[in-house]
């Protein structure tokens, strides 16, 4: 079968492929080779999505570590499996690379949930000193007024004057001397954090200071009392009241608990704020953490807890629509990882625009985004196939020698006449033809001569010419093959049963040499 023949050119990979990638396993079969296509847009897929996680994964880490959590050993894992998948793809292990990257992905987001309740737990924490603080302080300074009080009501009225403004001097000197740290606002950064711990540290040890002062107040008051009893021994004076015995009557005053109702709406709000602090940074809920000290320091109990329900229900709301912006943002992230295959081409104009979308935060329709990039996908993929099929045919004719006529290239394209040839021949050419998407190519010898008058030697010359190009026709089947390309006859005519077609050498084309298509490979 060496007459004219017509191929139907179907690709055996998609066009996404690297060239050099399907040249190296141009050994395998077809099976193999559609798998191993598969397996690499599928690893470019995942490891977009891969890199989305590590993405997420970073800012997450990062306000964990402004925070105080450890986050080194977390760090590490993420970083030692990044590396080994890059190590994979460019060995083009694209089996082990798309079984590492999909199997830690999931471990990824496993520990990235658990990474975001360990965040979680810290806020909530976090919030519950910031708001114990000022709390704190107040009942400080309130202890503190009471060891003036105290003495006041604890030392005898029948004492001498003397002791008696002994005493009241320890206890205003007492009092004086213990101050607590100024108010702070509820700053969850790594800053706000250092000044809480500060405070906090601050504040223990004012409460250290007073209570060791409360204890020697009330140790110098034993003393005076049992020294004062022993000079009145034998004197016939009424019975001191001991300071045991007034404690018993007069026991301290213990801060009134918060009622129950109040806490648990707080602790409510509390965990709302903990999962907004997930989801987003300190900007938005600082502001209700602020107003939640404003709220606090409402006196009256009725109009405080009607406030604090208000608070619950706004923070209800906007951690509603934080959960709707991390799922709109999920199914944005999965368009842009659908599209990483496409990188290079055309797409990668849609996908930036898609970025500044995502960038924005505003909850907009993704339908038209979707359409948008499955069209543009579309596009590119007939051009980028039409581009490799054109490149295949002229890269395999140019490795076995053949030159083209000027504008070849563009002619394929254009679904033109193409004539090519080998160097120094210029009694034979072979005219090639092909469609618009150039999924057809139908080829077949012609001869230049001044008349078609036709030889019993000029036949059988013709017959030989025919089989060489037979040859070279395999040869360049399966050079196209090793791109990705398959070229299966549609219609082959046998040798003799189709006279090759004469051109009268008026007719021809000019015969110059023509130059190769720069950038094109020439056989060895």
């Amino acid at each position: 079968m060496s007459g004219p023949k017509c191929v139907v050119v179907a690709p055996i990979a998609p066009a996404l492929i690297p060239i050099a990638l399907l040249i190296g396993v141009g050994a395998l079969g077809a099976v193999a080779l559609a798998n191993l296509a598969s397996h690499y847009l599928e690893q470019r897929r995942l490891l977009e999505t891969f890199r989305q996680q590590r993405e997420y994964l970073d800012g997450l880490l990062t306000r964990m570590r402004g925070l105080g959590i450890e986050t080194d050993a977390l760090q590490s894992t993420v970083d030692v499996i990044m590396h080994r998948a890059d190590d994979l793809a460019k060995e083009g292990k694209a089996d082990a690379a798309v079984a590492l990257v999909a199997s830690e992905i999931a471990g990824i987001d496993n520990q990235r949930r658990a990474a975001e309740d360990r965040l979680e737990r810290r806020v909530a924490d976090l919030q519950r000193r910031f708001h114990t603080l000022p709390t704190r302080a107040v009942e400080l300074r309130r202890n503190a007024e009471r060891i003036e009080t105290f003495a006041k009501s604890a030392i005898p009225g029948d004492w001498p004057a003397v002791e008696r403004e002994r005493l009241l001097a320890r206890a205003r000197e007492a009092r004086a001397s213990v101050s607590a740290p100024p108010p702070l606002a509820a700053d969850l950064s790594a800053s706000g954090v250092e000044q809480l711990e500060a405070a906090e540290s601050q504040l223990a040890a004012a409460e250290r200071s007073l209570a060791a002062l409360q204890c020697a107040l009330e140790d110098e008051i034993n003393a005076t009392q049992k020294r004062l009893m022993a000079d009145k021994l034998g004197l016939g004076s009424a019975r001191t009241v001991t300071l045991a015995e007034f404690l018993a009557k007069n026991p301290r005053p213990v801060a009134a608990a918060a009622e129950a109702d109040e806490d648990r709406v707080l602790q409510k709000l509390d965990g709302l704020l903990a999962k907004m602090a997930v989801l987003q940074d300190t900007g938005g809920w600082a502001d209700l953490m602020r107003r939640v000290e404003t709220v606090r320091a409402e006196e009256d109990m009725s109009r405080r807890r009607t406030l604090y329900e208000s608070l619950v229900l706004e923070a209800s709301r906007r951690l509603k629509d934080l959960r709707a912006i991390e799922q709109w943002l999920a199914e944005v992230d999965a368009l842009l990882a659908e599209s990483a295959p496409y990188a290079g081409t055309a797409v990668d104009a849609v996908v930036a625009e898609l970025r500044e979308v995502r960038r924005a935060g505003r909850i907009t329709a993704l339908e038209p985004w979707k359409q948008r990039l499955a069209e543009t996908q579309q596009r590119e993929l007939a051009r980028l196939e039409r581009e490799r099929k054109r490149r295949a045919i002229l890269e395999s004719l140019t490795e076995l020698g053949y030159e083209t006529n000027e504008g070849m290239e563009t002619a394929l394209v254009q679904a033109g006449k193409l004539v090519v040839r080998k160097p120094g021949e210029s009694d034979y050419a072979v005219e090639v033809v092909a469609n618009n998407d150039l999924s057809m190519l139908q080829t077949a010898m012609v001869r230049y001569a001044d008349s078609e008058e036709m030889t019993e030697q000029q036949r059988l010359r013709d017959h030989e010419r025919e089989e060489e190009w037979c040859a070279d026709h395999a040869r360049i089947r399966e050079k196209m093959a090793a791109r990705g390309l398959s070229a299966k006859f549609k219609m082959q005519m046998p040798a003799g049963s189709h006279p090759v077609r004469v051109v009268k050498r008026d007719q021809a084309a000019p015969a110059a040499r023509a130059k190769a298509k720069p950038g094109l490979k020439q056989g060895a």
